[in-house]
């Protein structure tokens, strides 16, 4: 009985809303759009073009688990790609495996610097990491000449990225694989719970051991990381650079990731952000779908709105929690009842002062 009412509770609406919105969405559009929306191609396409999203995200929730924010993912994803890029061109004697191993490497390097910049020196997240966004957005254009780069990549590899097993791409396996992984470790071990306490608290959590400074370090080498991941698997997905890729995975990775935070156990977490991603995605396509004209304008539509209404939703359940807090009667002061022993004191000491 005890495991109905725990189940039926994280399933409430309140708490799985992103559930009911994915059926709803589901629903509308295979009544309104049944034959492009309810078939392959479309759910191939979604899975495909999102799962690098999903990576990203998966980079952008552990600073933001520990309360900061890395703008500069985008343009790291970006770094990844032109290096797999222009160095399968230039030093094709490496091997692929080599060059991907350097491109999440540098990736890795970028985070520890951003890390150095927000845990160590102390500069606010979104302002340290908007500023390395932009030189990394530099280094990118210097690199390609502001020109969109081929890269000589084995057919091997690119048929591991663009392929699929079971009918789905190769890509999600990646993607959910990542999940499992800062699921198990944001979940069952100790520093997922440094995670939690530094973003809930960090002075506190300080106070109580926790060595937070090297858990936010450690937070953004980890999301630099992933990031150039994401640009190796984006690179095996698509084979070229653009000047255009990166910062557009940024925003709906966020609007996930604020939209998941309202998911399940009402903190940010990782099965919450990657639903979010393919509920908003299933929409903007659906739209898309159903729309007469090109439909350009629908994606920020919709990352936009759906981020303002997590925002919004996660205020108010932090209004609710406050005012539950603040509902709860706390125990009566009890004045402590004198001492007989004191009388006497006090009698001797006035005696003693007539006395003199």
């Amino acid at each position: 009985m005890t495991d109905l009412k725990s189940a039926a509770s994280v399933l409430s609406p309140r708490r799985a809303s992103v559930l009911y919105l994915l059926a709803l969405i589901t629903l509308v559009f295979a009544i309104t759009i049944p034959d492009l929306f309810l078939s392959e191609i479309t759910f191939q396409s979604i899975a495909r073009s999102q799962a690098v999203v999903g990576i990203l995200a998966l980079a952008a929730l552990l600073p933001f688990v520990a309360g900061e924010f890395d703008i500069s993912l985008g343009t790291n994803l970006a770094l990844s790609v032109i290096l797999v890029a222009w160095l399968s061109n230039a030093y094709p004697g490496l091997g692929i495996m080599v060059i991907c191993l350097i491109a999440v490497l540098v990736c890795t390097l970028v985070g520890f610097f951003n890390g150095i910049l927000v845990g160590k020196l102390g500069i606010n997240s979104f302002i340290a990491t908007l500023g390395t966004s932009q030189i990394l957005a530099a280094i990118a254009l210097k690199i390609s000449n502001n020109e969109q780069v081929l890269a000589t990549l084995p057919q091997a590899f690119t048929e591991v990225g663009r392929g699929r097993f079971l009918g789905v791409p190769n890509s999600l396996f990646v993607t959910l694989a990542l999940g499992l992984l800062l699921w198990y470790v944001l979940q069952w071990t100790k520093v997922g719970r440094h995670l939690y306490a530094s973003g809930f608290n960090r002075e506190a959590a300080r106070l109580s051991g926790v060595r937070t400074e090297r858990v936010v370090i450690g937070t953004f080498v980890a999301a630099g990381a992933i990031a150039g991941l994401a640009g190796v698997v984006f690179i095996a997905q698509v084979g070229t650079f653009s000047n255009s890729i990166g910062m557009p995975f940024l925003f709906p990775a966020y609007a996930a990731i604020f939209l998941g935070a309202t998911q399940f156990n009402m903190r940010p977490n990782v099965w919450g952000t990657l639903l979010a991603i393919f509920t908003l995605a299933l929409g903007v396509q659906g739209l898309q779908l159903s729309s007469s004209g090109s439909g350009f304008w629908i994606t920020p539509l919709f990352n936009g709105a759906a981020l303002v209404a997590a925002v919004m939703f996660t205020r108010q359940q932090s209004k609710r929690r406050a005012k539950v807090v603040d509902e709860v009667p706390s125990a009566p002061a009890v004045s402590p009842q004198p001492d007989p022993s004191d009388d006497h004191e006090a009698a001797g000491v006035r005696a003693d002062t007539v006395g003199r």
